[in-house]
């Protein structure tokens, strides 16, 4: 018994003992507190775990976590794509800021691509993502503008700097004459049309961009892919959290340079009476009337009796943008919804324009079953334009503002330039509605097979009021007050069906399948009014009604157009080496005529992944080393409705006090009607009209190195269009000036290389470099032959060619052409050898003076001692022979700072700024100044267009430095701050005379004013 005793009494002390070493342990665990985030973000699931135990915990939806650990214990803190990292409990510590870096060699991003996603290693075609991160801080109206220089291939050119423009946009070259040139847009899977509906969505709401550049990748899309594709998915609600928030920025601009005015009066007096008096005429500026107007005498402006106006100054303002952002997600394994409103205004540098807009985006997902979800996206925006950029900055700065009696000044009753005048009684404005929705259910049939439908809707609307009040303009005068209303409205309904299979067997085979087929309805209506004669200017165009009823003027127009297709495509993989994508769409379109509807577009790609050989995995030198090759078609339908068929129209205006009818195509040979009210006949049928068609191939290397930190990508292209779409010119005995044809080729080869590089990549610091170079060639290989297709010939070479672009009055023509091997938008005119001195032979004869001394020097080319159209030949190339672009991107902790550099060299731009550029006009030959480079000055010259205006457009433009800062926070309400600060347009590097070199494809430079250097702060915050 006593022995029994003993064990009892054992046991009990032994708990107790166990007992007070458990409290003891106990006592030295502390609860520790922290958070897990990855580039700001909150990382929600990640593991906590002490290290060499099996204790954790994981973070929830706001990437917090607790847990219990002793002092000098371990924590493994690990997230899918992220490397591991172990952190320190240290004594007292009770929170933890865990910053998880990504694992380059562990990721493998999922890229959109047509009607489905694929990982990046897996594509066989061209296909480029552009970094969002990189663009996120710039504030703009639209998204194309912050795409240049971002993507090989892509040329972005921002040709306006008016509140709410848009940019030209292409990829790989022009490869249409008189059909679209521009890529299709698809947002969210809705393909909404082309670039110019970009202005719809608002950058912020944008969570990726994919730029489909070769035909393996664009041929899904059939007849809308021969120009490219560009896919944007717009932010969706994810990791099972509500998040909020909210981003502003603030961004003045200012010039870049100096306005072309004249700043000396005086000066300018003289320049323009030298002008007269060198063409024969009175000089002006002698203290006499000319034409009911008043102009001083040289000593009246010297002696300062009269004005010095700085019209610039009461023209224009420091240009102000305001950009703000708030958003709402929530998700939860059931359903995620975000909501994004965004209001930006633009403030312009002409004092009263401005453009306005709002945006409102709402994506939705809900999953009503386990193997069915609902989706919808929805984009509504309205703006609002009032366009007051026609002011006359270069007004004569002898005018005054006001006179005597405090009155606008005007010169004389033709004087209709006053500016403040303009402003007050012109009114243009314009607004418009937006709407891209979309809804789609996705049903998993079995594991792997799945089913989606999806019904798209586009909706645009816009109303443009203008009125010209009788003392803005001479034709408003004669009229007594212009008034306009133009309405257009514009729908797409779109449904479509695919379903996708994709399954893995015996782990060595990856099989992806799609198919399916889709409908596109599109409408478009246009109405426009327009009224004369009225009272009075008090009510504008706010009552149309109250013009004269006998003069009013109406034009309306409808157009409508179907789209019919099917469409498949098939990926294999073998052993995670050989990659095989087939891909095959026929459209059948209601543009085109009864024999040619259907337009079938196949592909196919092949891809070989070397760095997964063995016996290249020994060399361990590549990470990556995929070669890529493909080949396509795709077409191009982007011209109006209706150019099958024999056409009518209309053209009624008022003037002269009767009605007048526009003598259009067909008008002598079929005109109908009375009373001087004609139909008139607008084109002929062409049922055989078809397809533009583009084949292309593709070669590419895809290679990384030094644990992915280097990484390449090379492709070489080349791109065929044949049956170009085009109006081609008739014989005058037809009746006609022009029909729709099938008729020419175009060929774009190319090269693309981008560099993409860490440099530094450490804990706190990172330093990466991106290098992107572009570079295309263009070339018209056949336009048919002269006799049918109104081509003319030159007398030296025996170039075939047709004017084309866009005519310059002072040249009385158009200065570009489209040449038979030649790249398009060619100049085509006369060569010059500088200025004749006086004494010399200038080696032609003219009867209007233009081989005086002082007048350029134009080539005989074909030596008969005169100069006419025979020696005429190419002088220039709008086409640059190649892009590039550099981004290097440095982060020290909590401070990010980049620079942006983009460059086109090689290309030429007209320049016309010598006819009424001061700084050129000061420097003009003289007896005294006799230079060879700026002619002497005259008032009556009729210039010929020669190289003399062709100017190197290359150049090197410092496009942005932004530095930003993350605040670190400990609020539990607030996940984090940042604020930042960039300049856009900072510098740019080059010869061209003009305000900026950048213009659109056809190279001409229409003036304007100088771009706007634009400095910008903001504000990021996240709840």
């Amino acid at each position: 018994m006593k022995t029994i005793n003993r064990c009892l009494r054992s046991r009990w002390l032994l708990a107790l003992f166990a007992s007070l070493f458990l409290a003891v342990g106990a006592s030295a665990q502390n609860e520790v507190r922290g958070r897990v985030t990855a580039d700001g973000q909150p990382l929600v699931g990640a593991s906590v775990i002490i290290k060499g135990t099996t204790t954790g915990t994981s973070t929830d939806t706001s990437g917090d976590f607790t847990i219990r650990a002793k002092s000098g214990a371990v924590l493994s803190v690990g997230f899918v794509g992220y490397k591991t990292r172990e952190v320190a409990v240290t004594a007292g510590a009770t929170f933890l800021d865990i910053v998880l870096e990504a694992e380059e060699a562990l990721i493998d991003d999922v890229v959109v691509i047509g009607y489905g996603s694929m990982k990046k290693s897996d594509l066989t075609g061209s296909v480029v993502s552009v970094k969002m991160d990189a663009i996120k801080d710039i504030s703009a109206p639209s998204v194309e503008g912050l795409l240049q220089g971002r993507a090989a291939g892509l040329q972005i050119m921002n040709t306006s700097q008016d509140p709410g423009a848009g940019a030209v946009v292409r990829i790989r070259g022009n490869s249409s004459l008189n059909g679209s040139n521009t890529p299709l847009i698809v947002v969210d899977g809705f393909p909404i049309g082309d670039a110019g509906n970009l202005s719809q969505i608002n950058p912020s709401d944008i969570e990726s961009i994919e730029i489909l550049k070769d035909a393996s990748s664009s041929a899904i899309y059939g007849s809308r892919g021969a120009n490219g594709v560009i896919l944007i998915q717009t932010r969706t609600a994810k990791g099972g959290s509500t998040q909020v928030s909210v981003n502003h920025r603030t961004t003045i601009g200012q010039f870049t340079d100096e306005l072309n005015v004249w700043r000396n009066p005086l000066q300018m007096a003289q320049i323009a009476n030298e002008e007269l008096t060198n063409a024969g005429l009175p000089a002006l500026y002698t203290g006499q009337y000319n034409n009911g107007t008043y102009y001083p005498s040289l000593i009246e402006i010297q002696q300062g009796k009269w004005s010095n106006t700085d019209w610039a100054d009461l023209c224009m303002r420091t240009a102000v943008v305001n950009n703000t952002t708030a958003t709402l997600s929530h998700s939860t394994d059931k359903a995620a919804i975000n909501l994004s409103l965004n209001y930006f205004d633009d403030e312009g540098v002409y004092k009263k324009d401005n453009f306005r807009k709002g945006n409102v985006t709402l994506n939705g997902s809900y999953k009503l079953a386990k193997n069915f979800t609902l989706q919808t996206s929805n984009i509504f925006s309205i703006h609002k334009r009032h366009v007051n950029n026609t002011l006359e900055y270069g007004r004569n700065p002898l005018w005054p503002v006001y006179d005597e009696d405090g009155n606008y000044f005007v010169a004389s009753e033709t004087d209709f330039g006053h500016p403040l005048i303009i402003s007050d009684n012109v009114k243009n404005e314009t607004q418009g509605r937006d709407l891209i929705s979309s809804l789609a259910a996705e049903w998993e049939i079995v594991e792997g097979l799945k089913i989606r439908t999806q019904l798209n809707y586009n909706y645009s609307t816009t109303v443009q009021d203008v009125y010209n009040a009788s003392n803005t303009s001479q034709e408003a005068h004669d009229m007594n007050g212009i008034a306009q209303m133009n309405n257009s409205l514009s729908q797409d309904v779109l449904s479509e069906t695919y379903i996708t299979f994709q399954r893995t067997f015996a782990d060595r085979h990856n099989l992806s399948v799609m198919a399916g087929h889709s409908f596109d309805y599109n409408m478009g209506r246009t109405l426009g009014t327009t009224a004369y004669d009225f009272v009075n200017d008090a009510l504008g165009n706010e009552n149309m009604g109250a013009g004269n009823p006998q003069k009013n003027v109406i034009n309306n127009t409808y157009q409508n157009s179907k789209l019919l297709s099917f469409y498949g495509r098939l990926n294999y993989v073998l052993d995670d080496k050989y990659l095989f994508t087939f891909t095959m769409r026929a459209d059948g379109s209601s543009k085109f005529g009864k024999n040619s509807k259907w337009g079938y577009f196949p592909s196919g790609a092949v891809s070989w992944k070397l760095h997964n050989e063995p016996w290249m995995q020994k060399l361990n030198v590549f990470d990556e080393f995929k070669i890529r090759a493909s080949w396509g078609l795709s077409g191009n339908q982007g011209i109006s409705p209706y150019q099958t068929l024999n056409r009518y129209g209309t053209e009624k205006y008022w003037f002269a006090d009767k009605w007048q009818t526009a003598i259009g195509p067909g008008y002598e040979a079929g005109r109908e009607g009375a009373n001087d009210r004609y139909i008139l006949w607008g084109g002929i049928s062409n049922p055989d009209l078809r397809w533009e068609s583009t084949r292309q191939w593709n070669l590419g290397v895809d290679l990384a190195f030094f644990r992915r930190r280097l990484r390449v990508t090379m492709d070489y292209y080349d791109k065929y269009t044949t049956d170009l779409l085009r109006e081609k010119y008739l014989p005058l005995s037809s009746g006609y000036d022009k029909m729709w044809v099938n008729d020419g080729n175009i060929r774009n080869r190319g090269f693309e290389l981008t560099l993409d590089g860490d440099i530094v990549s450490r804990k706190n610091t990172s330093l990466s470099a991106t290098f992107i170079f572009s570079r295309n060639r263009n070339k018209v290989t056949d336009l048919g032959n002269a006799v049918s297709s109104g081509l003319s010939t030159d007398y030296l070479t025996g170039m075939q060619y047709e004017v084309c672009g866009q005519s310059l009055s002072m040249f009385n023509g158009n200065p570009s052409v489209y040449a038979i091997g030649y790249p398009m938008y060619v100049f085509y005119g006369y060569r010059v050898d500088g200025i004749i001195q006086q004494g010399e032979d200038p080696g032609f004869m003219s009867s209007d003076g233009k081989d005086l001394p002082g007048e350029l020097k134009y080539v005989d080319l074909n030596g008969d001692y005169a100069i006419d159209d025979r020696d005429r030949c190419i002088i220039g190339d709008p086409n640059p022979d190649f892009t590039a672009s550099l981004n290097l991107a440095f982060r020290y902790k909590n401070l990010d700072v980049s620079v942006f550099l983009n460059g086109v060299f090689g290309n030429d731009v007209i320049y016309n700024g010598y006819t009424y550029d001061p700084r050129v006009k000061i420097k003009r030959w003289t007896p005294d100044n006799p230079t060879n480079k700026y002619p002497r000055l005259n008032s009556t010259r009729s210039y010929l267009f020669s190289d003399y205006f062709v100017h190197d457009g290359s150049f090197v433009r410092m496009q942005n430095i932004n530095i930003g800062y993350t605040i670190p926070v400990r609020k539990a309400f607030i996940r984090s701050v940042r604020v930042f600060a960039n300049i856009e347009n900072a510098y740019t590097f080059t010869e061209f005379d003009g305000y900026d070199p950048e213009v659109g494809v056809d190279g001409i430079y229409w003036g304007g004013y100088p771009r706007l250097r634009k400095y910008t702060i903001g504000l990021d915050l996240k709840f």
